[in-house]
């Protein structure tokens, strides 16, 4: 193939001959540049597109972690705040258990109770020693089972507490019905429970008290506690007063000259109930004395005899 350039400026020409070699050549030149330069464009893209996406994706997990290591410090800013709120209860709780054993204690004294409630010993417990370092302080593990272990602990000494509660109240309630002693301050017997002869008849009669003479409206007193189950007259009784202790016990006191309880009154060993004097069937100022035990009367001076407990 020849190819001929005319110039017009020179009125000339040239020639050149295109062997086939060099027209391959120049074919594969020209359509090698925009292969080359369109490869060299989408390599471009295609890295340009994965800077893009791993930058995002850095990002995205640049901020997860931002999230985590925030919501990691807000928990344990969460727990550190809630130890330190929780730390001086387990001090109050501390003090408040040995201020149940002191009281456990004075009173396991005072009621004289079995070691079976010595608030002096203290728990058994062991293992083998492991130190916390200094400044230490209590994991959320370590205080709720402190906390756990103090609110058993005072449980268990309530529960003590109110079983010694109850037993004294029994004890005392069963000290305070405890019959005992004379029912006045001053005078004397002038007449025993028994056979005798009748002031009025001169017969041969059944005497179910004690008659205890005095001055007129010198107290009369209670021997134990109860439940003033009559105060007013009753025939040869005159003025009377008749207390229910429980557990089947009723005592008696008849011919008073005047009443300082009223039925309903709770009264203890040794409440004044009423003033001495002589109504009903009687011959002088005095207080007759009757203990009954499931409705029969018994010897007063069993119980007379006998000292409060």
């Amino acid at each position: 193939m020849n190819l001929i350039f005319c110039s017009s400026a020179h009125s000339s020409s040239k020639s050149f001959k295109l062997t086939p070699g060099l027209l391959a050549i120049i074919f594969g030149v020209v359509f090698s540049i925009p292969a080359a330069i369109g490869g060299t464009l989408v390599y471009w893209w295609v890295d340009a597109n994965e800077r893009l996406h791993n930058n995002q994706a850095s990002q995205m997990m640049a901020k997860e972690l931002q999230n985590q290591r925030e919501e990691v410090e807000k928990v344990k800013r969460q727990s550190i705040e809630r130890i330190d709120a929780l730390t001086p209860r387990i001090g109050e709780l501390q003090a408040r258990l040995l201020r149940l054993d002191a009281l456990g204690k004075r009173l396991t004294a005072v009621a004289d109770l079995s070691d079976e409630f010595n608030f002096d010993q203290p728990p058994p417990m062991g293992g083998p020693e492991s130190l916390y370092e200094e400044g230490s302080v209590y994991t959320d593990s370590e205080l709720m089972d402190t906390l756990n272990a103090l609110t058993r602990k005072i449980e268990q000494r309530h529960q003590q507490l109110e079983l010694i509660h109850a037993l004294l109240t029994q004890r005392n309630l069963a000290d305070q019905v405890y019959l005992a002693g004379r029912p006045v301050n001053s005078g004397w017997m002038s007449s025993p429970f028994g056979r005798r002869s009748d002031p009025f008849t001169g017969r041969t009669s059944w005497h179910e008290g004690i008659d205890y003479a005095g001055r007129e409206n010198s107290d009369v007193l209670a021997t134990g506690a109860g439940v003033v189950v009559f105060a007013a007259r009753r025939g040869g009784f005159g003025k009377l007063v008749e207390i229910d202790h429980g557990d089947g016990y009723l005592t008696r006191y008849a011919h008073l000259n005047e009443f300082r309880v009223s039925k309903g009154d709770l009264v203890q060993r040794g409440d004044i109930i009423g003033g001495m004097g002589c109504t009903g069937r009687c011959t002088g100022t005095h207080v007759h004395y009757e203990v009954l035990r499931n409705g029969r009367a018994v010897d007063p001076a069993r119980y007379v005899s006998r000292s409060a407990p």
